[in-house]
């Protein structure tokens, strides 16, 4: 699939990509936050949340 989306100013921040990558896969959200301008290497995600009470195991 090839996308395309013209800058008017900027750039687009990709990902961290291994020296020999010849392609990089995103996923859905990670594609909408880089058209979106976030930098996606600096996102974190939020601990899954568990009920009080409960061990993760």
């Amino acid at each position: 699939m090839l996308l395309y989306k013209r800058l008017e100013a900027g750039r687009f921040r990709l990902p961290p990509v291994d020296a020999g990558a010849q392609a990089v896969t995103l996923d859905a959200t990670q594609l909408a936050m880089l058209l979106d301008g976030i930098d996606v290497a600096q996102v974190r995600r939020q601990p899954a949340w568990t009920p009080p009470g409960r061990t993760g195991t």
